[in-house]
């Protein structure tokens, strides 16, 4: 069990975290941390304002390329847990960025969580270890779960691309709909609560957005299945974007303050 100066040191850590972040807002804020605090009529307007209904497609020039795809698609569905959906991603051989990338870059994290965090692509760390968010922005990502007590035991974490793009480039728009089909098949499986969009194209992966992401970020949309089943769903800024633009912390926060609220009002 720990002891006093323990707690105290992990509160006082956390404390900094969340200063860090923007946390001096709370100061304005009647509730305490731990509260639920409703929802306005104004966030309420903005989660109902467009249910994001997903197409599994692919848009090819070649028409046997696009043959073979449409093909490795209908297996998809065949997949019924995530091994089998891991083993289908491997034997994915119509993306050429698996012949750059050192490994498959799958998942992380708890498979039962209620919650889904989908990031954008692996970087040259999460290539070498074959795990999500096992670099720098990692770091920076745990610590930010940490700030709504969640960690790598209470989430769930992938990446709308499995392999590492050359250079660490943004991944394309054909290479997000290649892949797309595999993510969707991904969360029909895990079936979470509520998704985290982690950076701009995961976002557009995910709800079919345009724009940048901080036009979107903060506000709830459902993700629509083709079983109907609705997931909402936040675009957030990504940790690598933070550690480019600490100043844009404090939206980040409120980010996070908007998860942590979605979550116990399940």
């Amino acid at each position: 069990m720990k002891n006093y100066k323990e707690d105290l040191n992990e509160l006082t850590n956390l404390l900094k975290w969340q200063i860090d972040m923007g946390a001096d807002a709370m100061i304005e804020e009647k509730n305490n941390f731990f509260s639920n605090k409703e929802t306005t009529f104004k966030e309420k307007n903005l989660e109902e304002k467009n249910n994001v209904d997903i197409t599994l497609e692919i848009k090819s020039n070649d028409e046997q390329n696009k043959k073979n795809i449409n093909e490795n698609y209908l297996n998809i569905k065949g997949c019924s847990n995530l091994e089998m959906l891991k083993k289908a991603m491997q034997n994915f051989e119509e993306c050429d960025l698996k012949k750059t990338a050192t490994q498959l870059v799958f998942a992380d994290g708890n498979p039962a969580s209620k919650i889904m965090l989908i990031g954008e692509a692996p970087g040259a760390e999460e290539d070498r270890q074959g795990r999500p968010f096992c670099g720098a922005s990692g770091q920076l990502l745990d610590k930010m779960l940490s700030s709504i007590n969640l960690d790598r035991n209470t989430v769930y974490i992938t990446n709308v691309i499995p392999w590492r793009p050359p250079g660490n480039r943004t991944p394309t728009e054909y290479e997000i709909n290649l892949m797309k089909p595999f993510l969707i098949r991904h969360i029909e499986i895990v079936s979470p609560k509520i998704i985290v969009s982690v950076g701009g194209s995961s976002a557009k992966a995910v709800l079919n957005i345009g724009g940048g992401i901080l036009r979107h970020r903060g506000l709830w949309k459902d993700l629509e299945l083709s079983d109907g089943n609705k997931i909402p769903t936040i675009p957030t800024l990504h940790p690598a974007y933070l550690m480019r633009a600490p100043n844009q912390k404090k939206l980040a926060w409120e980010d996070l303050k908007s998860i942590r609220s979605k979550l116990q009002n399940l």
